[in-house]
């Protein structure tokens, strides 16, 4: 099959598969982290303190990561389709209902429950991208799901806050409808996955039985590619590449989040803006994680690079954060927050070719799902030692700075996978360079004066 074919089957796994997930995503990140917009009136209506509100951002991440496993066991037994189906419905239904809040105990409920919903849907799709895309595409395959995040922020910020500055109809308060509103489409759009999406990709009826021996085989030869590689969990528990790639996924969420939910709040303690203008504020560097988890994949899957993509773009986004806060130009720190996001994005979108390429694919879902979880426990401590931060010190600025150290942190761990990699391919390398038999001494007398 030429090159052509298979970037045809490509397109259209990316078109049929990776964008509805896509979509999905949007949904799923503007319900996570809508209650950031939302704490700028519901706080007050609630009377939530700041360490309240970190409470109620971090136990979402209490059942999202114990549920985690459960949730990739379900994937492997119901297969995509009734598996996305679930866990769409439920969190829409959840994100729902924290439009019907009266209680500080009803918002932490729901946000437990939309957590569970939630639980294992990044890396089961990940997971689920190994399993039908081509290793040659997957860095844009993965970015364009991740895409997600960033959409949600770059339109959700100004639709939350457009949401919020509107004259609320029926005397219900505006962040009761910006729930409402962006947690009803998920509802809906869980029916129309059901009909979308298929088990498997044999189960497609969109591709040729001409391109579905192709994409098999393709997958299997990757498989066999993998044979040498992580085998077991036990293993995935105890190789240093896939500790150190769960530590690198703690940095790179660690300083995600801290943008994500702290964002707004920052904006309006520096500022006198409005809501809008905060919302519209708070996207731009998520404009620039967009740009950088385009431009970043696409350039990794044109080379087959990872490390250094993931490396350096992981260092811009650390020295681009401190140079925000340094500058004493408004301007200027807007430009460098947007560089900030570029790196962030870059880092993000090729992460995961990492560490799904050393994993064999019948332990992939639990490795994913065990660097994801690692990666996650940074969104609970995020919230609390930010808020903590804040608190004890009246601003931002030190948690600013530790977010700086730690990205620059993620850096230094993919340098380390990438060092140990090196050494197990060079081993390799040399355990199957055939031995070249001893020289063999004549049993002719050489010439005067030689030892034979």
């Amino acid at each position: 099959m030429n090159a052509t074919t298979e970037g045809t089957i490509s397109r259209k796994i990316i078109t049929r598969l990776v964008v509805p997930i896509m979509v999905l995503q949007v949904l799923n990140s503007l319900d996570r982290v809508n209650i950031s917009f939302a704490a700028l009136h519901m706080n007050a209506d609630l009377g939530l303190s700041a360490e309240r509100y970190g409470n109620a951002v971090s136990i979402f991440f209490v059942s999202y990561l114990l549920f985690q496993f459960p949730s990739s066991r379900a994937l492997k037994v119901l297969g995509a389709r009734w598996w996305i189906f679930g866990v769409v419905l439920l969190w829409g239904v959840a994100a729902t209902g924290m439009a019907f809040v009266q209680e500080i105990w009803h918002l932490y409920a729901l946000r437990f429950v939309l957590g569970i919903a939630e639980a294992g849907y990044a890396p089961g799709i990940v997971f689920l991208c190994s399993c039908w895309v081509p290793r040659k595409y997957r860095a844009q395959a993965i970015a364009t799901t991740m895409l997600a995040v960033p959409v949600s922020v770059v339109f959700g910020g100004p639709l939350s806050g457009w949401l919020l500055s509107m004259q609320a109809p029926f005397d219900v308060a505006a962040w009761r409808w910006m729930f409402f509103i962006e947690g009803v489409p998920a509802v809906l759009l869980a029916f129309v996955a059901l009909r979308l999406f298929r088990r498997e990709p044999l189960d497609a009826d969109w591709l040729s039985a001409d391109e579905k021996h192709w994409l098999r085989n393709d997958l299997r030869l990757e498989e066999a590619v993998r044979a040498d590689g992580i085998a077991s969990f036990t293993q995935v528990l105890t190789d240093t590449r896939i500790l150190c790639s769960a530590a690198v996924w703690f940095c790179l969420i660690f300083g995600a989040y801290g943008i994500i939910f702290w964002m707004p709040l920052v904006l309006k303690e520096m500022t006198a803006l409005g809501e809008f203008s905060i919302g519209l504020l708070s996207a731009l560097p998520w404009l620039g994680v967009a740009v950088g988890m385009v431009l970043v994949s696409r350039h990794s899957d044109r080379t087959q690079e990872r490390f250094r993509h993931v490396g350096f773009a992981a260092v811009t986004a650390s020295v681009a954060l401190l140079a925000s806060v340094m500058s004493p130009w408004p301007g200027l720190a807007l430009v460098l927050l947007f560089v900030f996001g570029v790196g962030l994005g870059g880092a993000q979108a090729t992460f995961w070719t990492i560490p799904t390429a050393i994993m064999a694919r019948t332990v992939a879902v639990n490795g994913v799902v065990l660097i994801n979880l690692v990666g996650n426990i940074s969104s609970l401590i995020n919230s609390w030692v930010i808020g903590h931060l804040r608190e004890a010190s009246g601003s931002y600025q030190l948690a600013v700075l530790l977010l700086v150290a730690i990205l620059g942190a993620a850096a230094l761990f993919v340098a380390a996978i990438a060092a140990v990699s090196a050494r197990r391919q060079a081993a390799m390398e040399l355990q199957q360079v055939p031995s070249v038999p001893p020289v063999q001494r004549s049993a002719v007398p050489g010439p005067p004066g030689t030892v034979t």
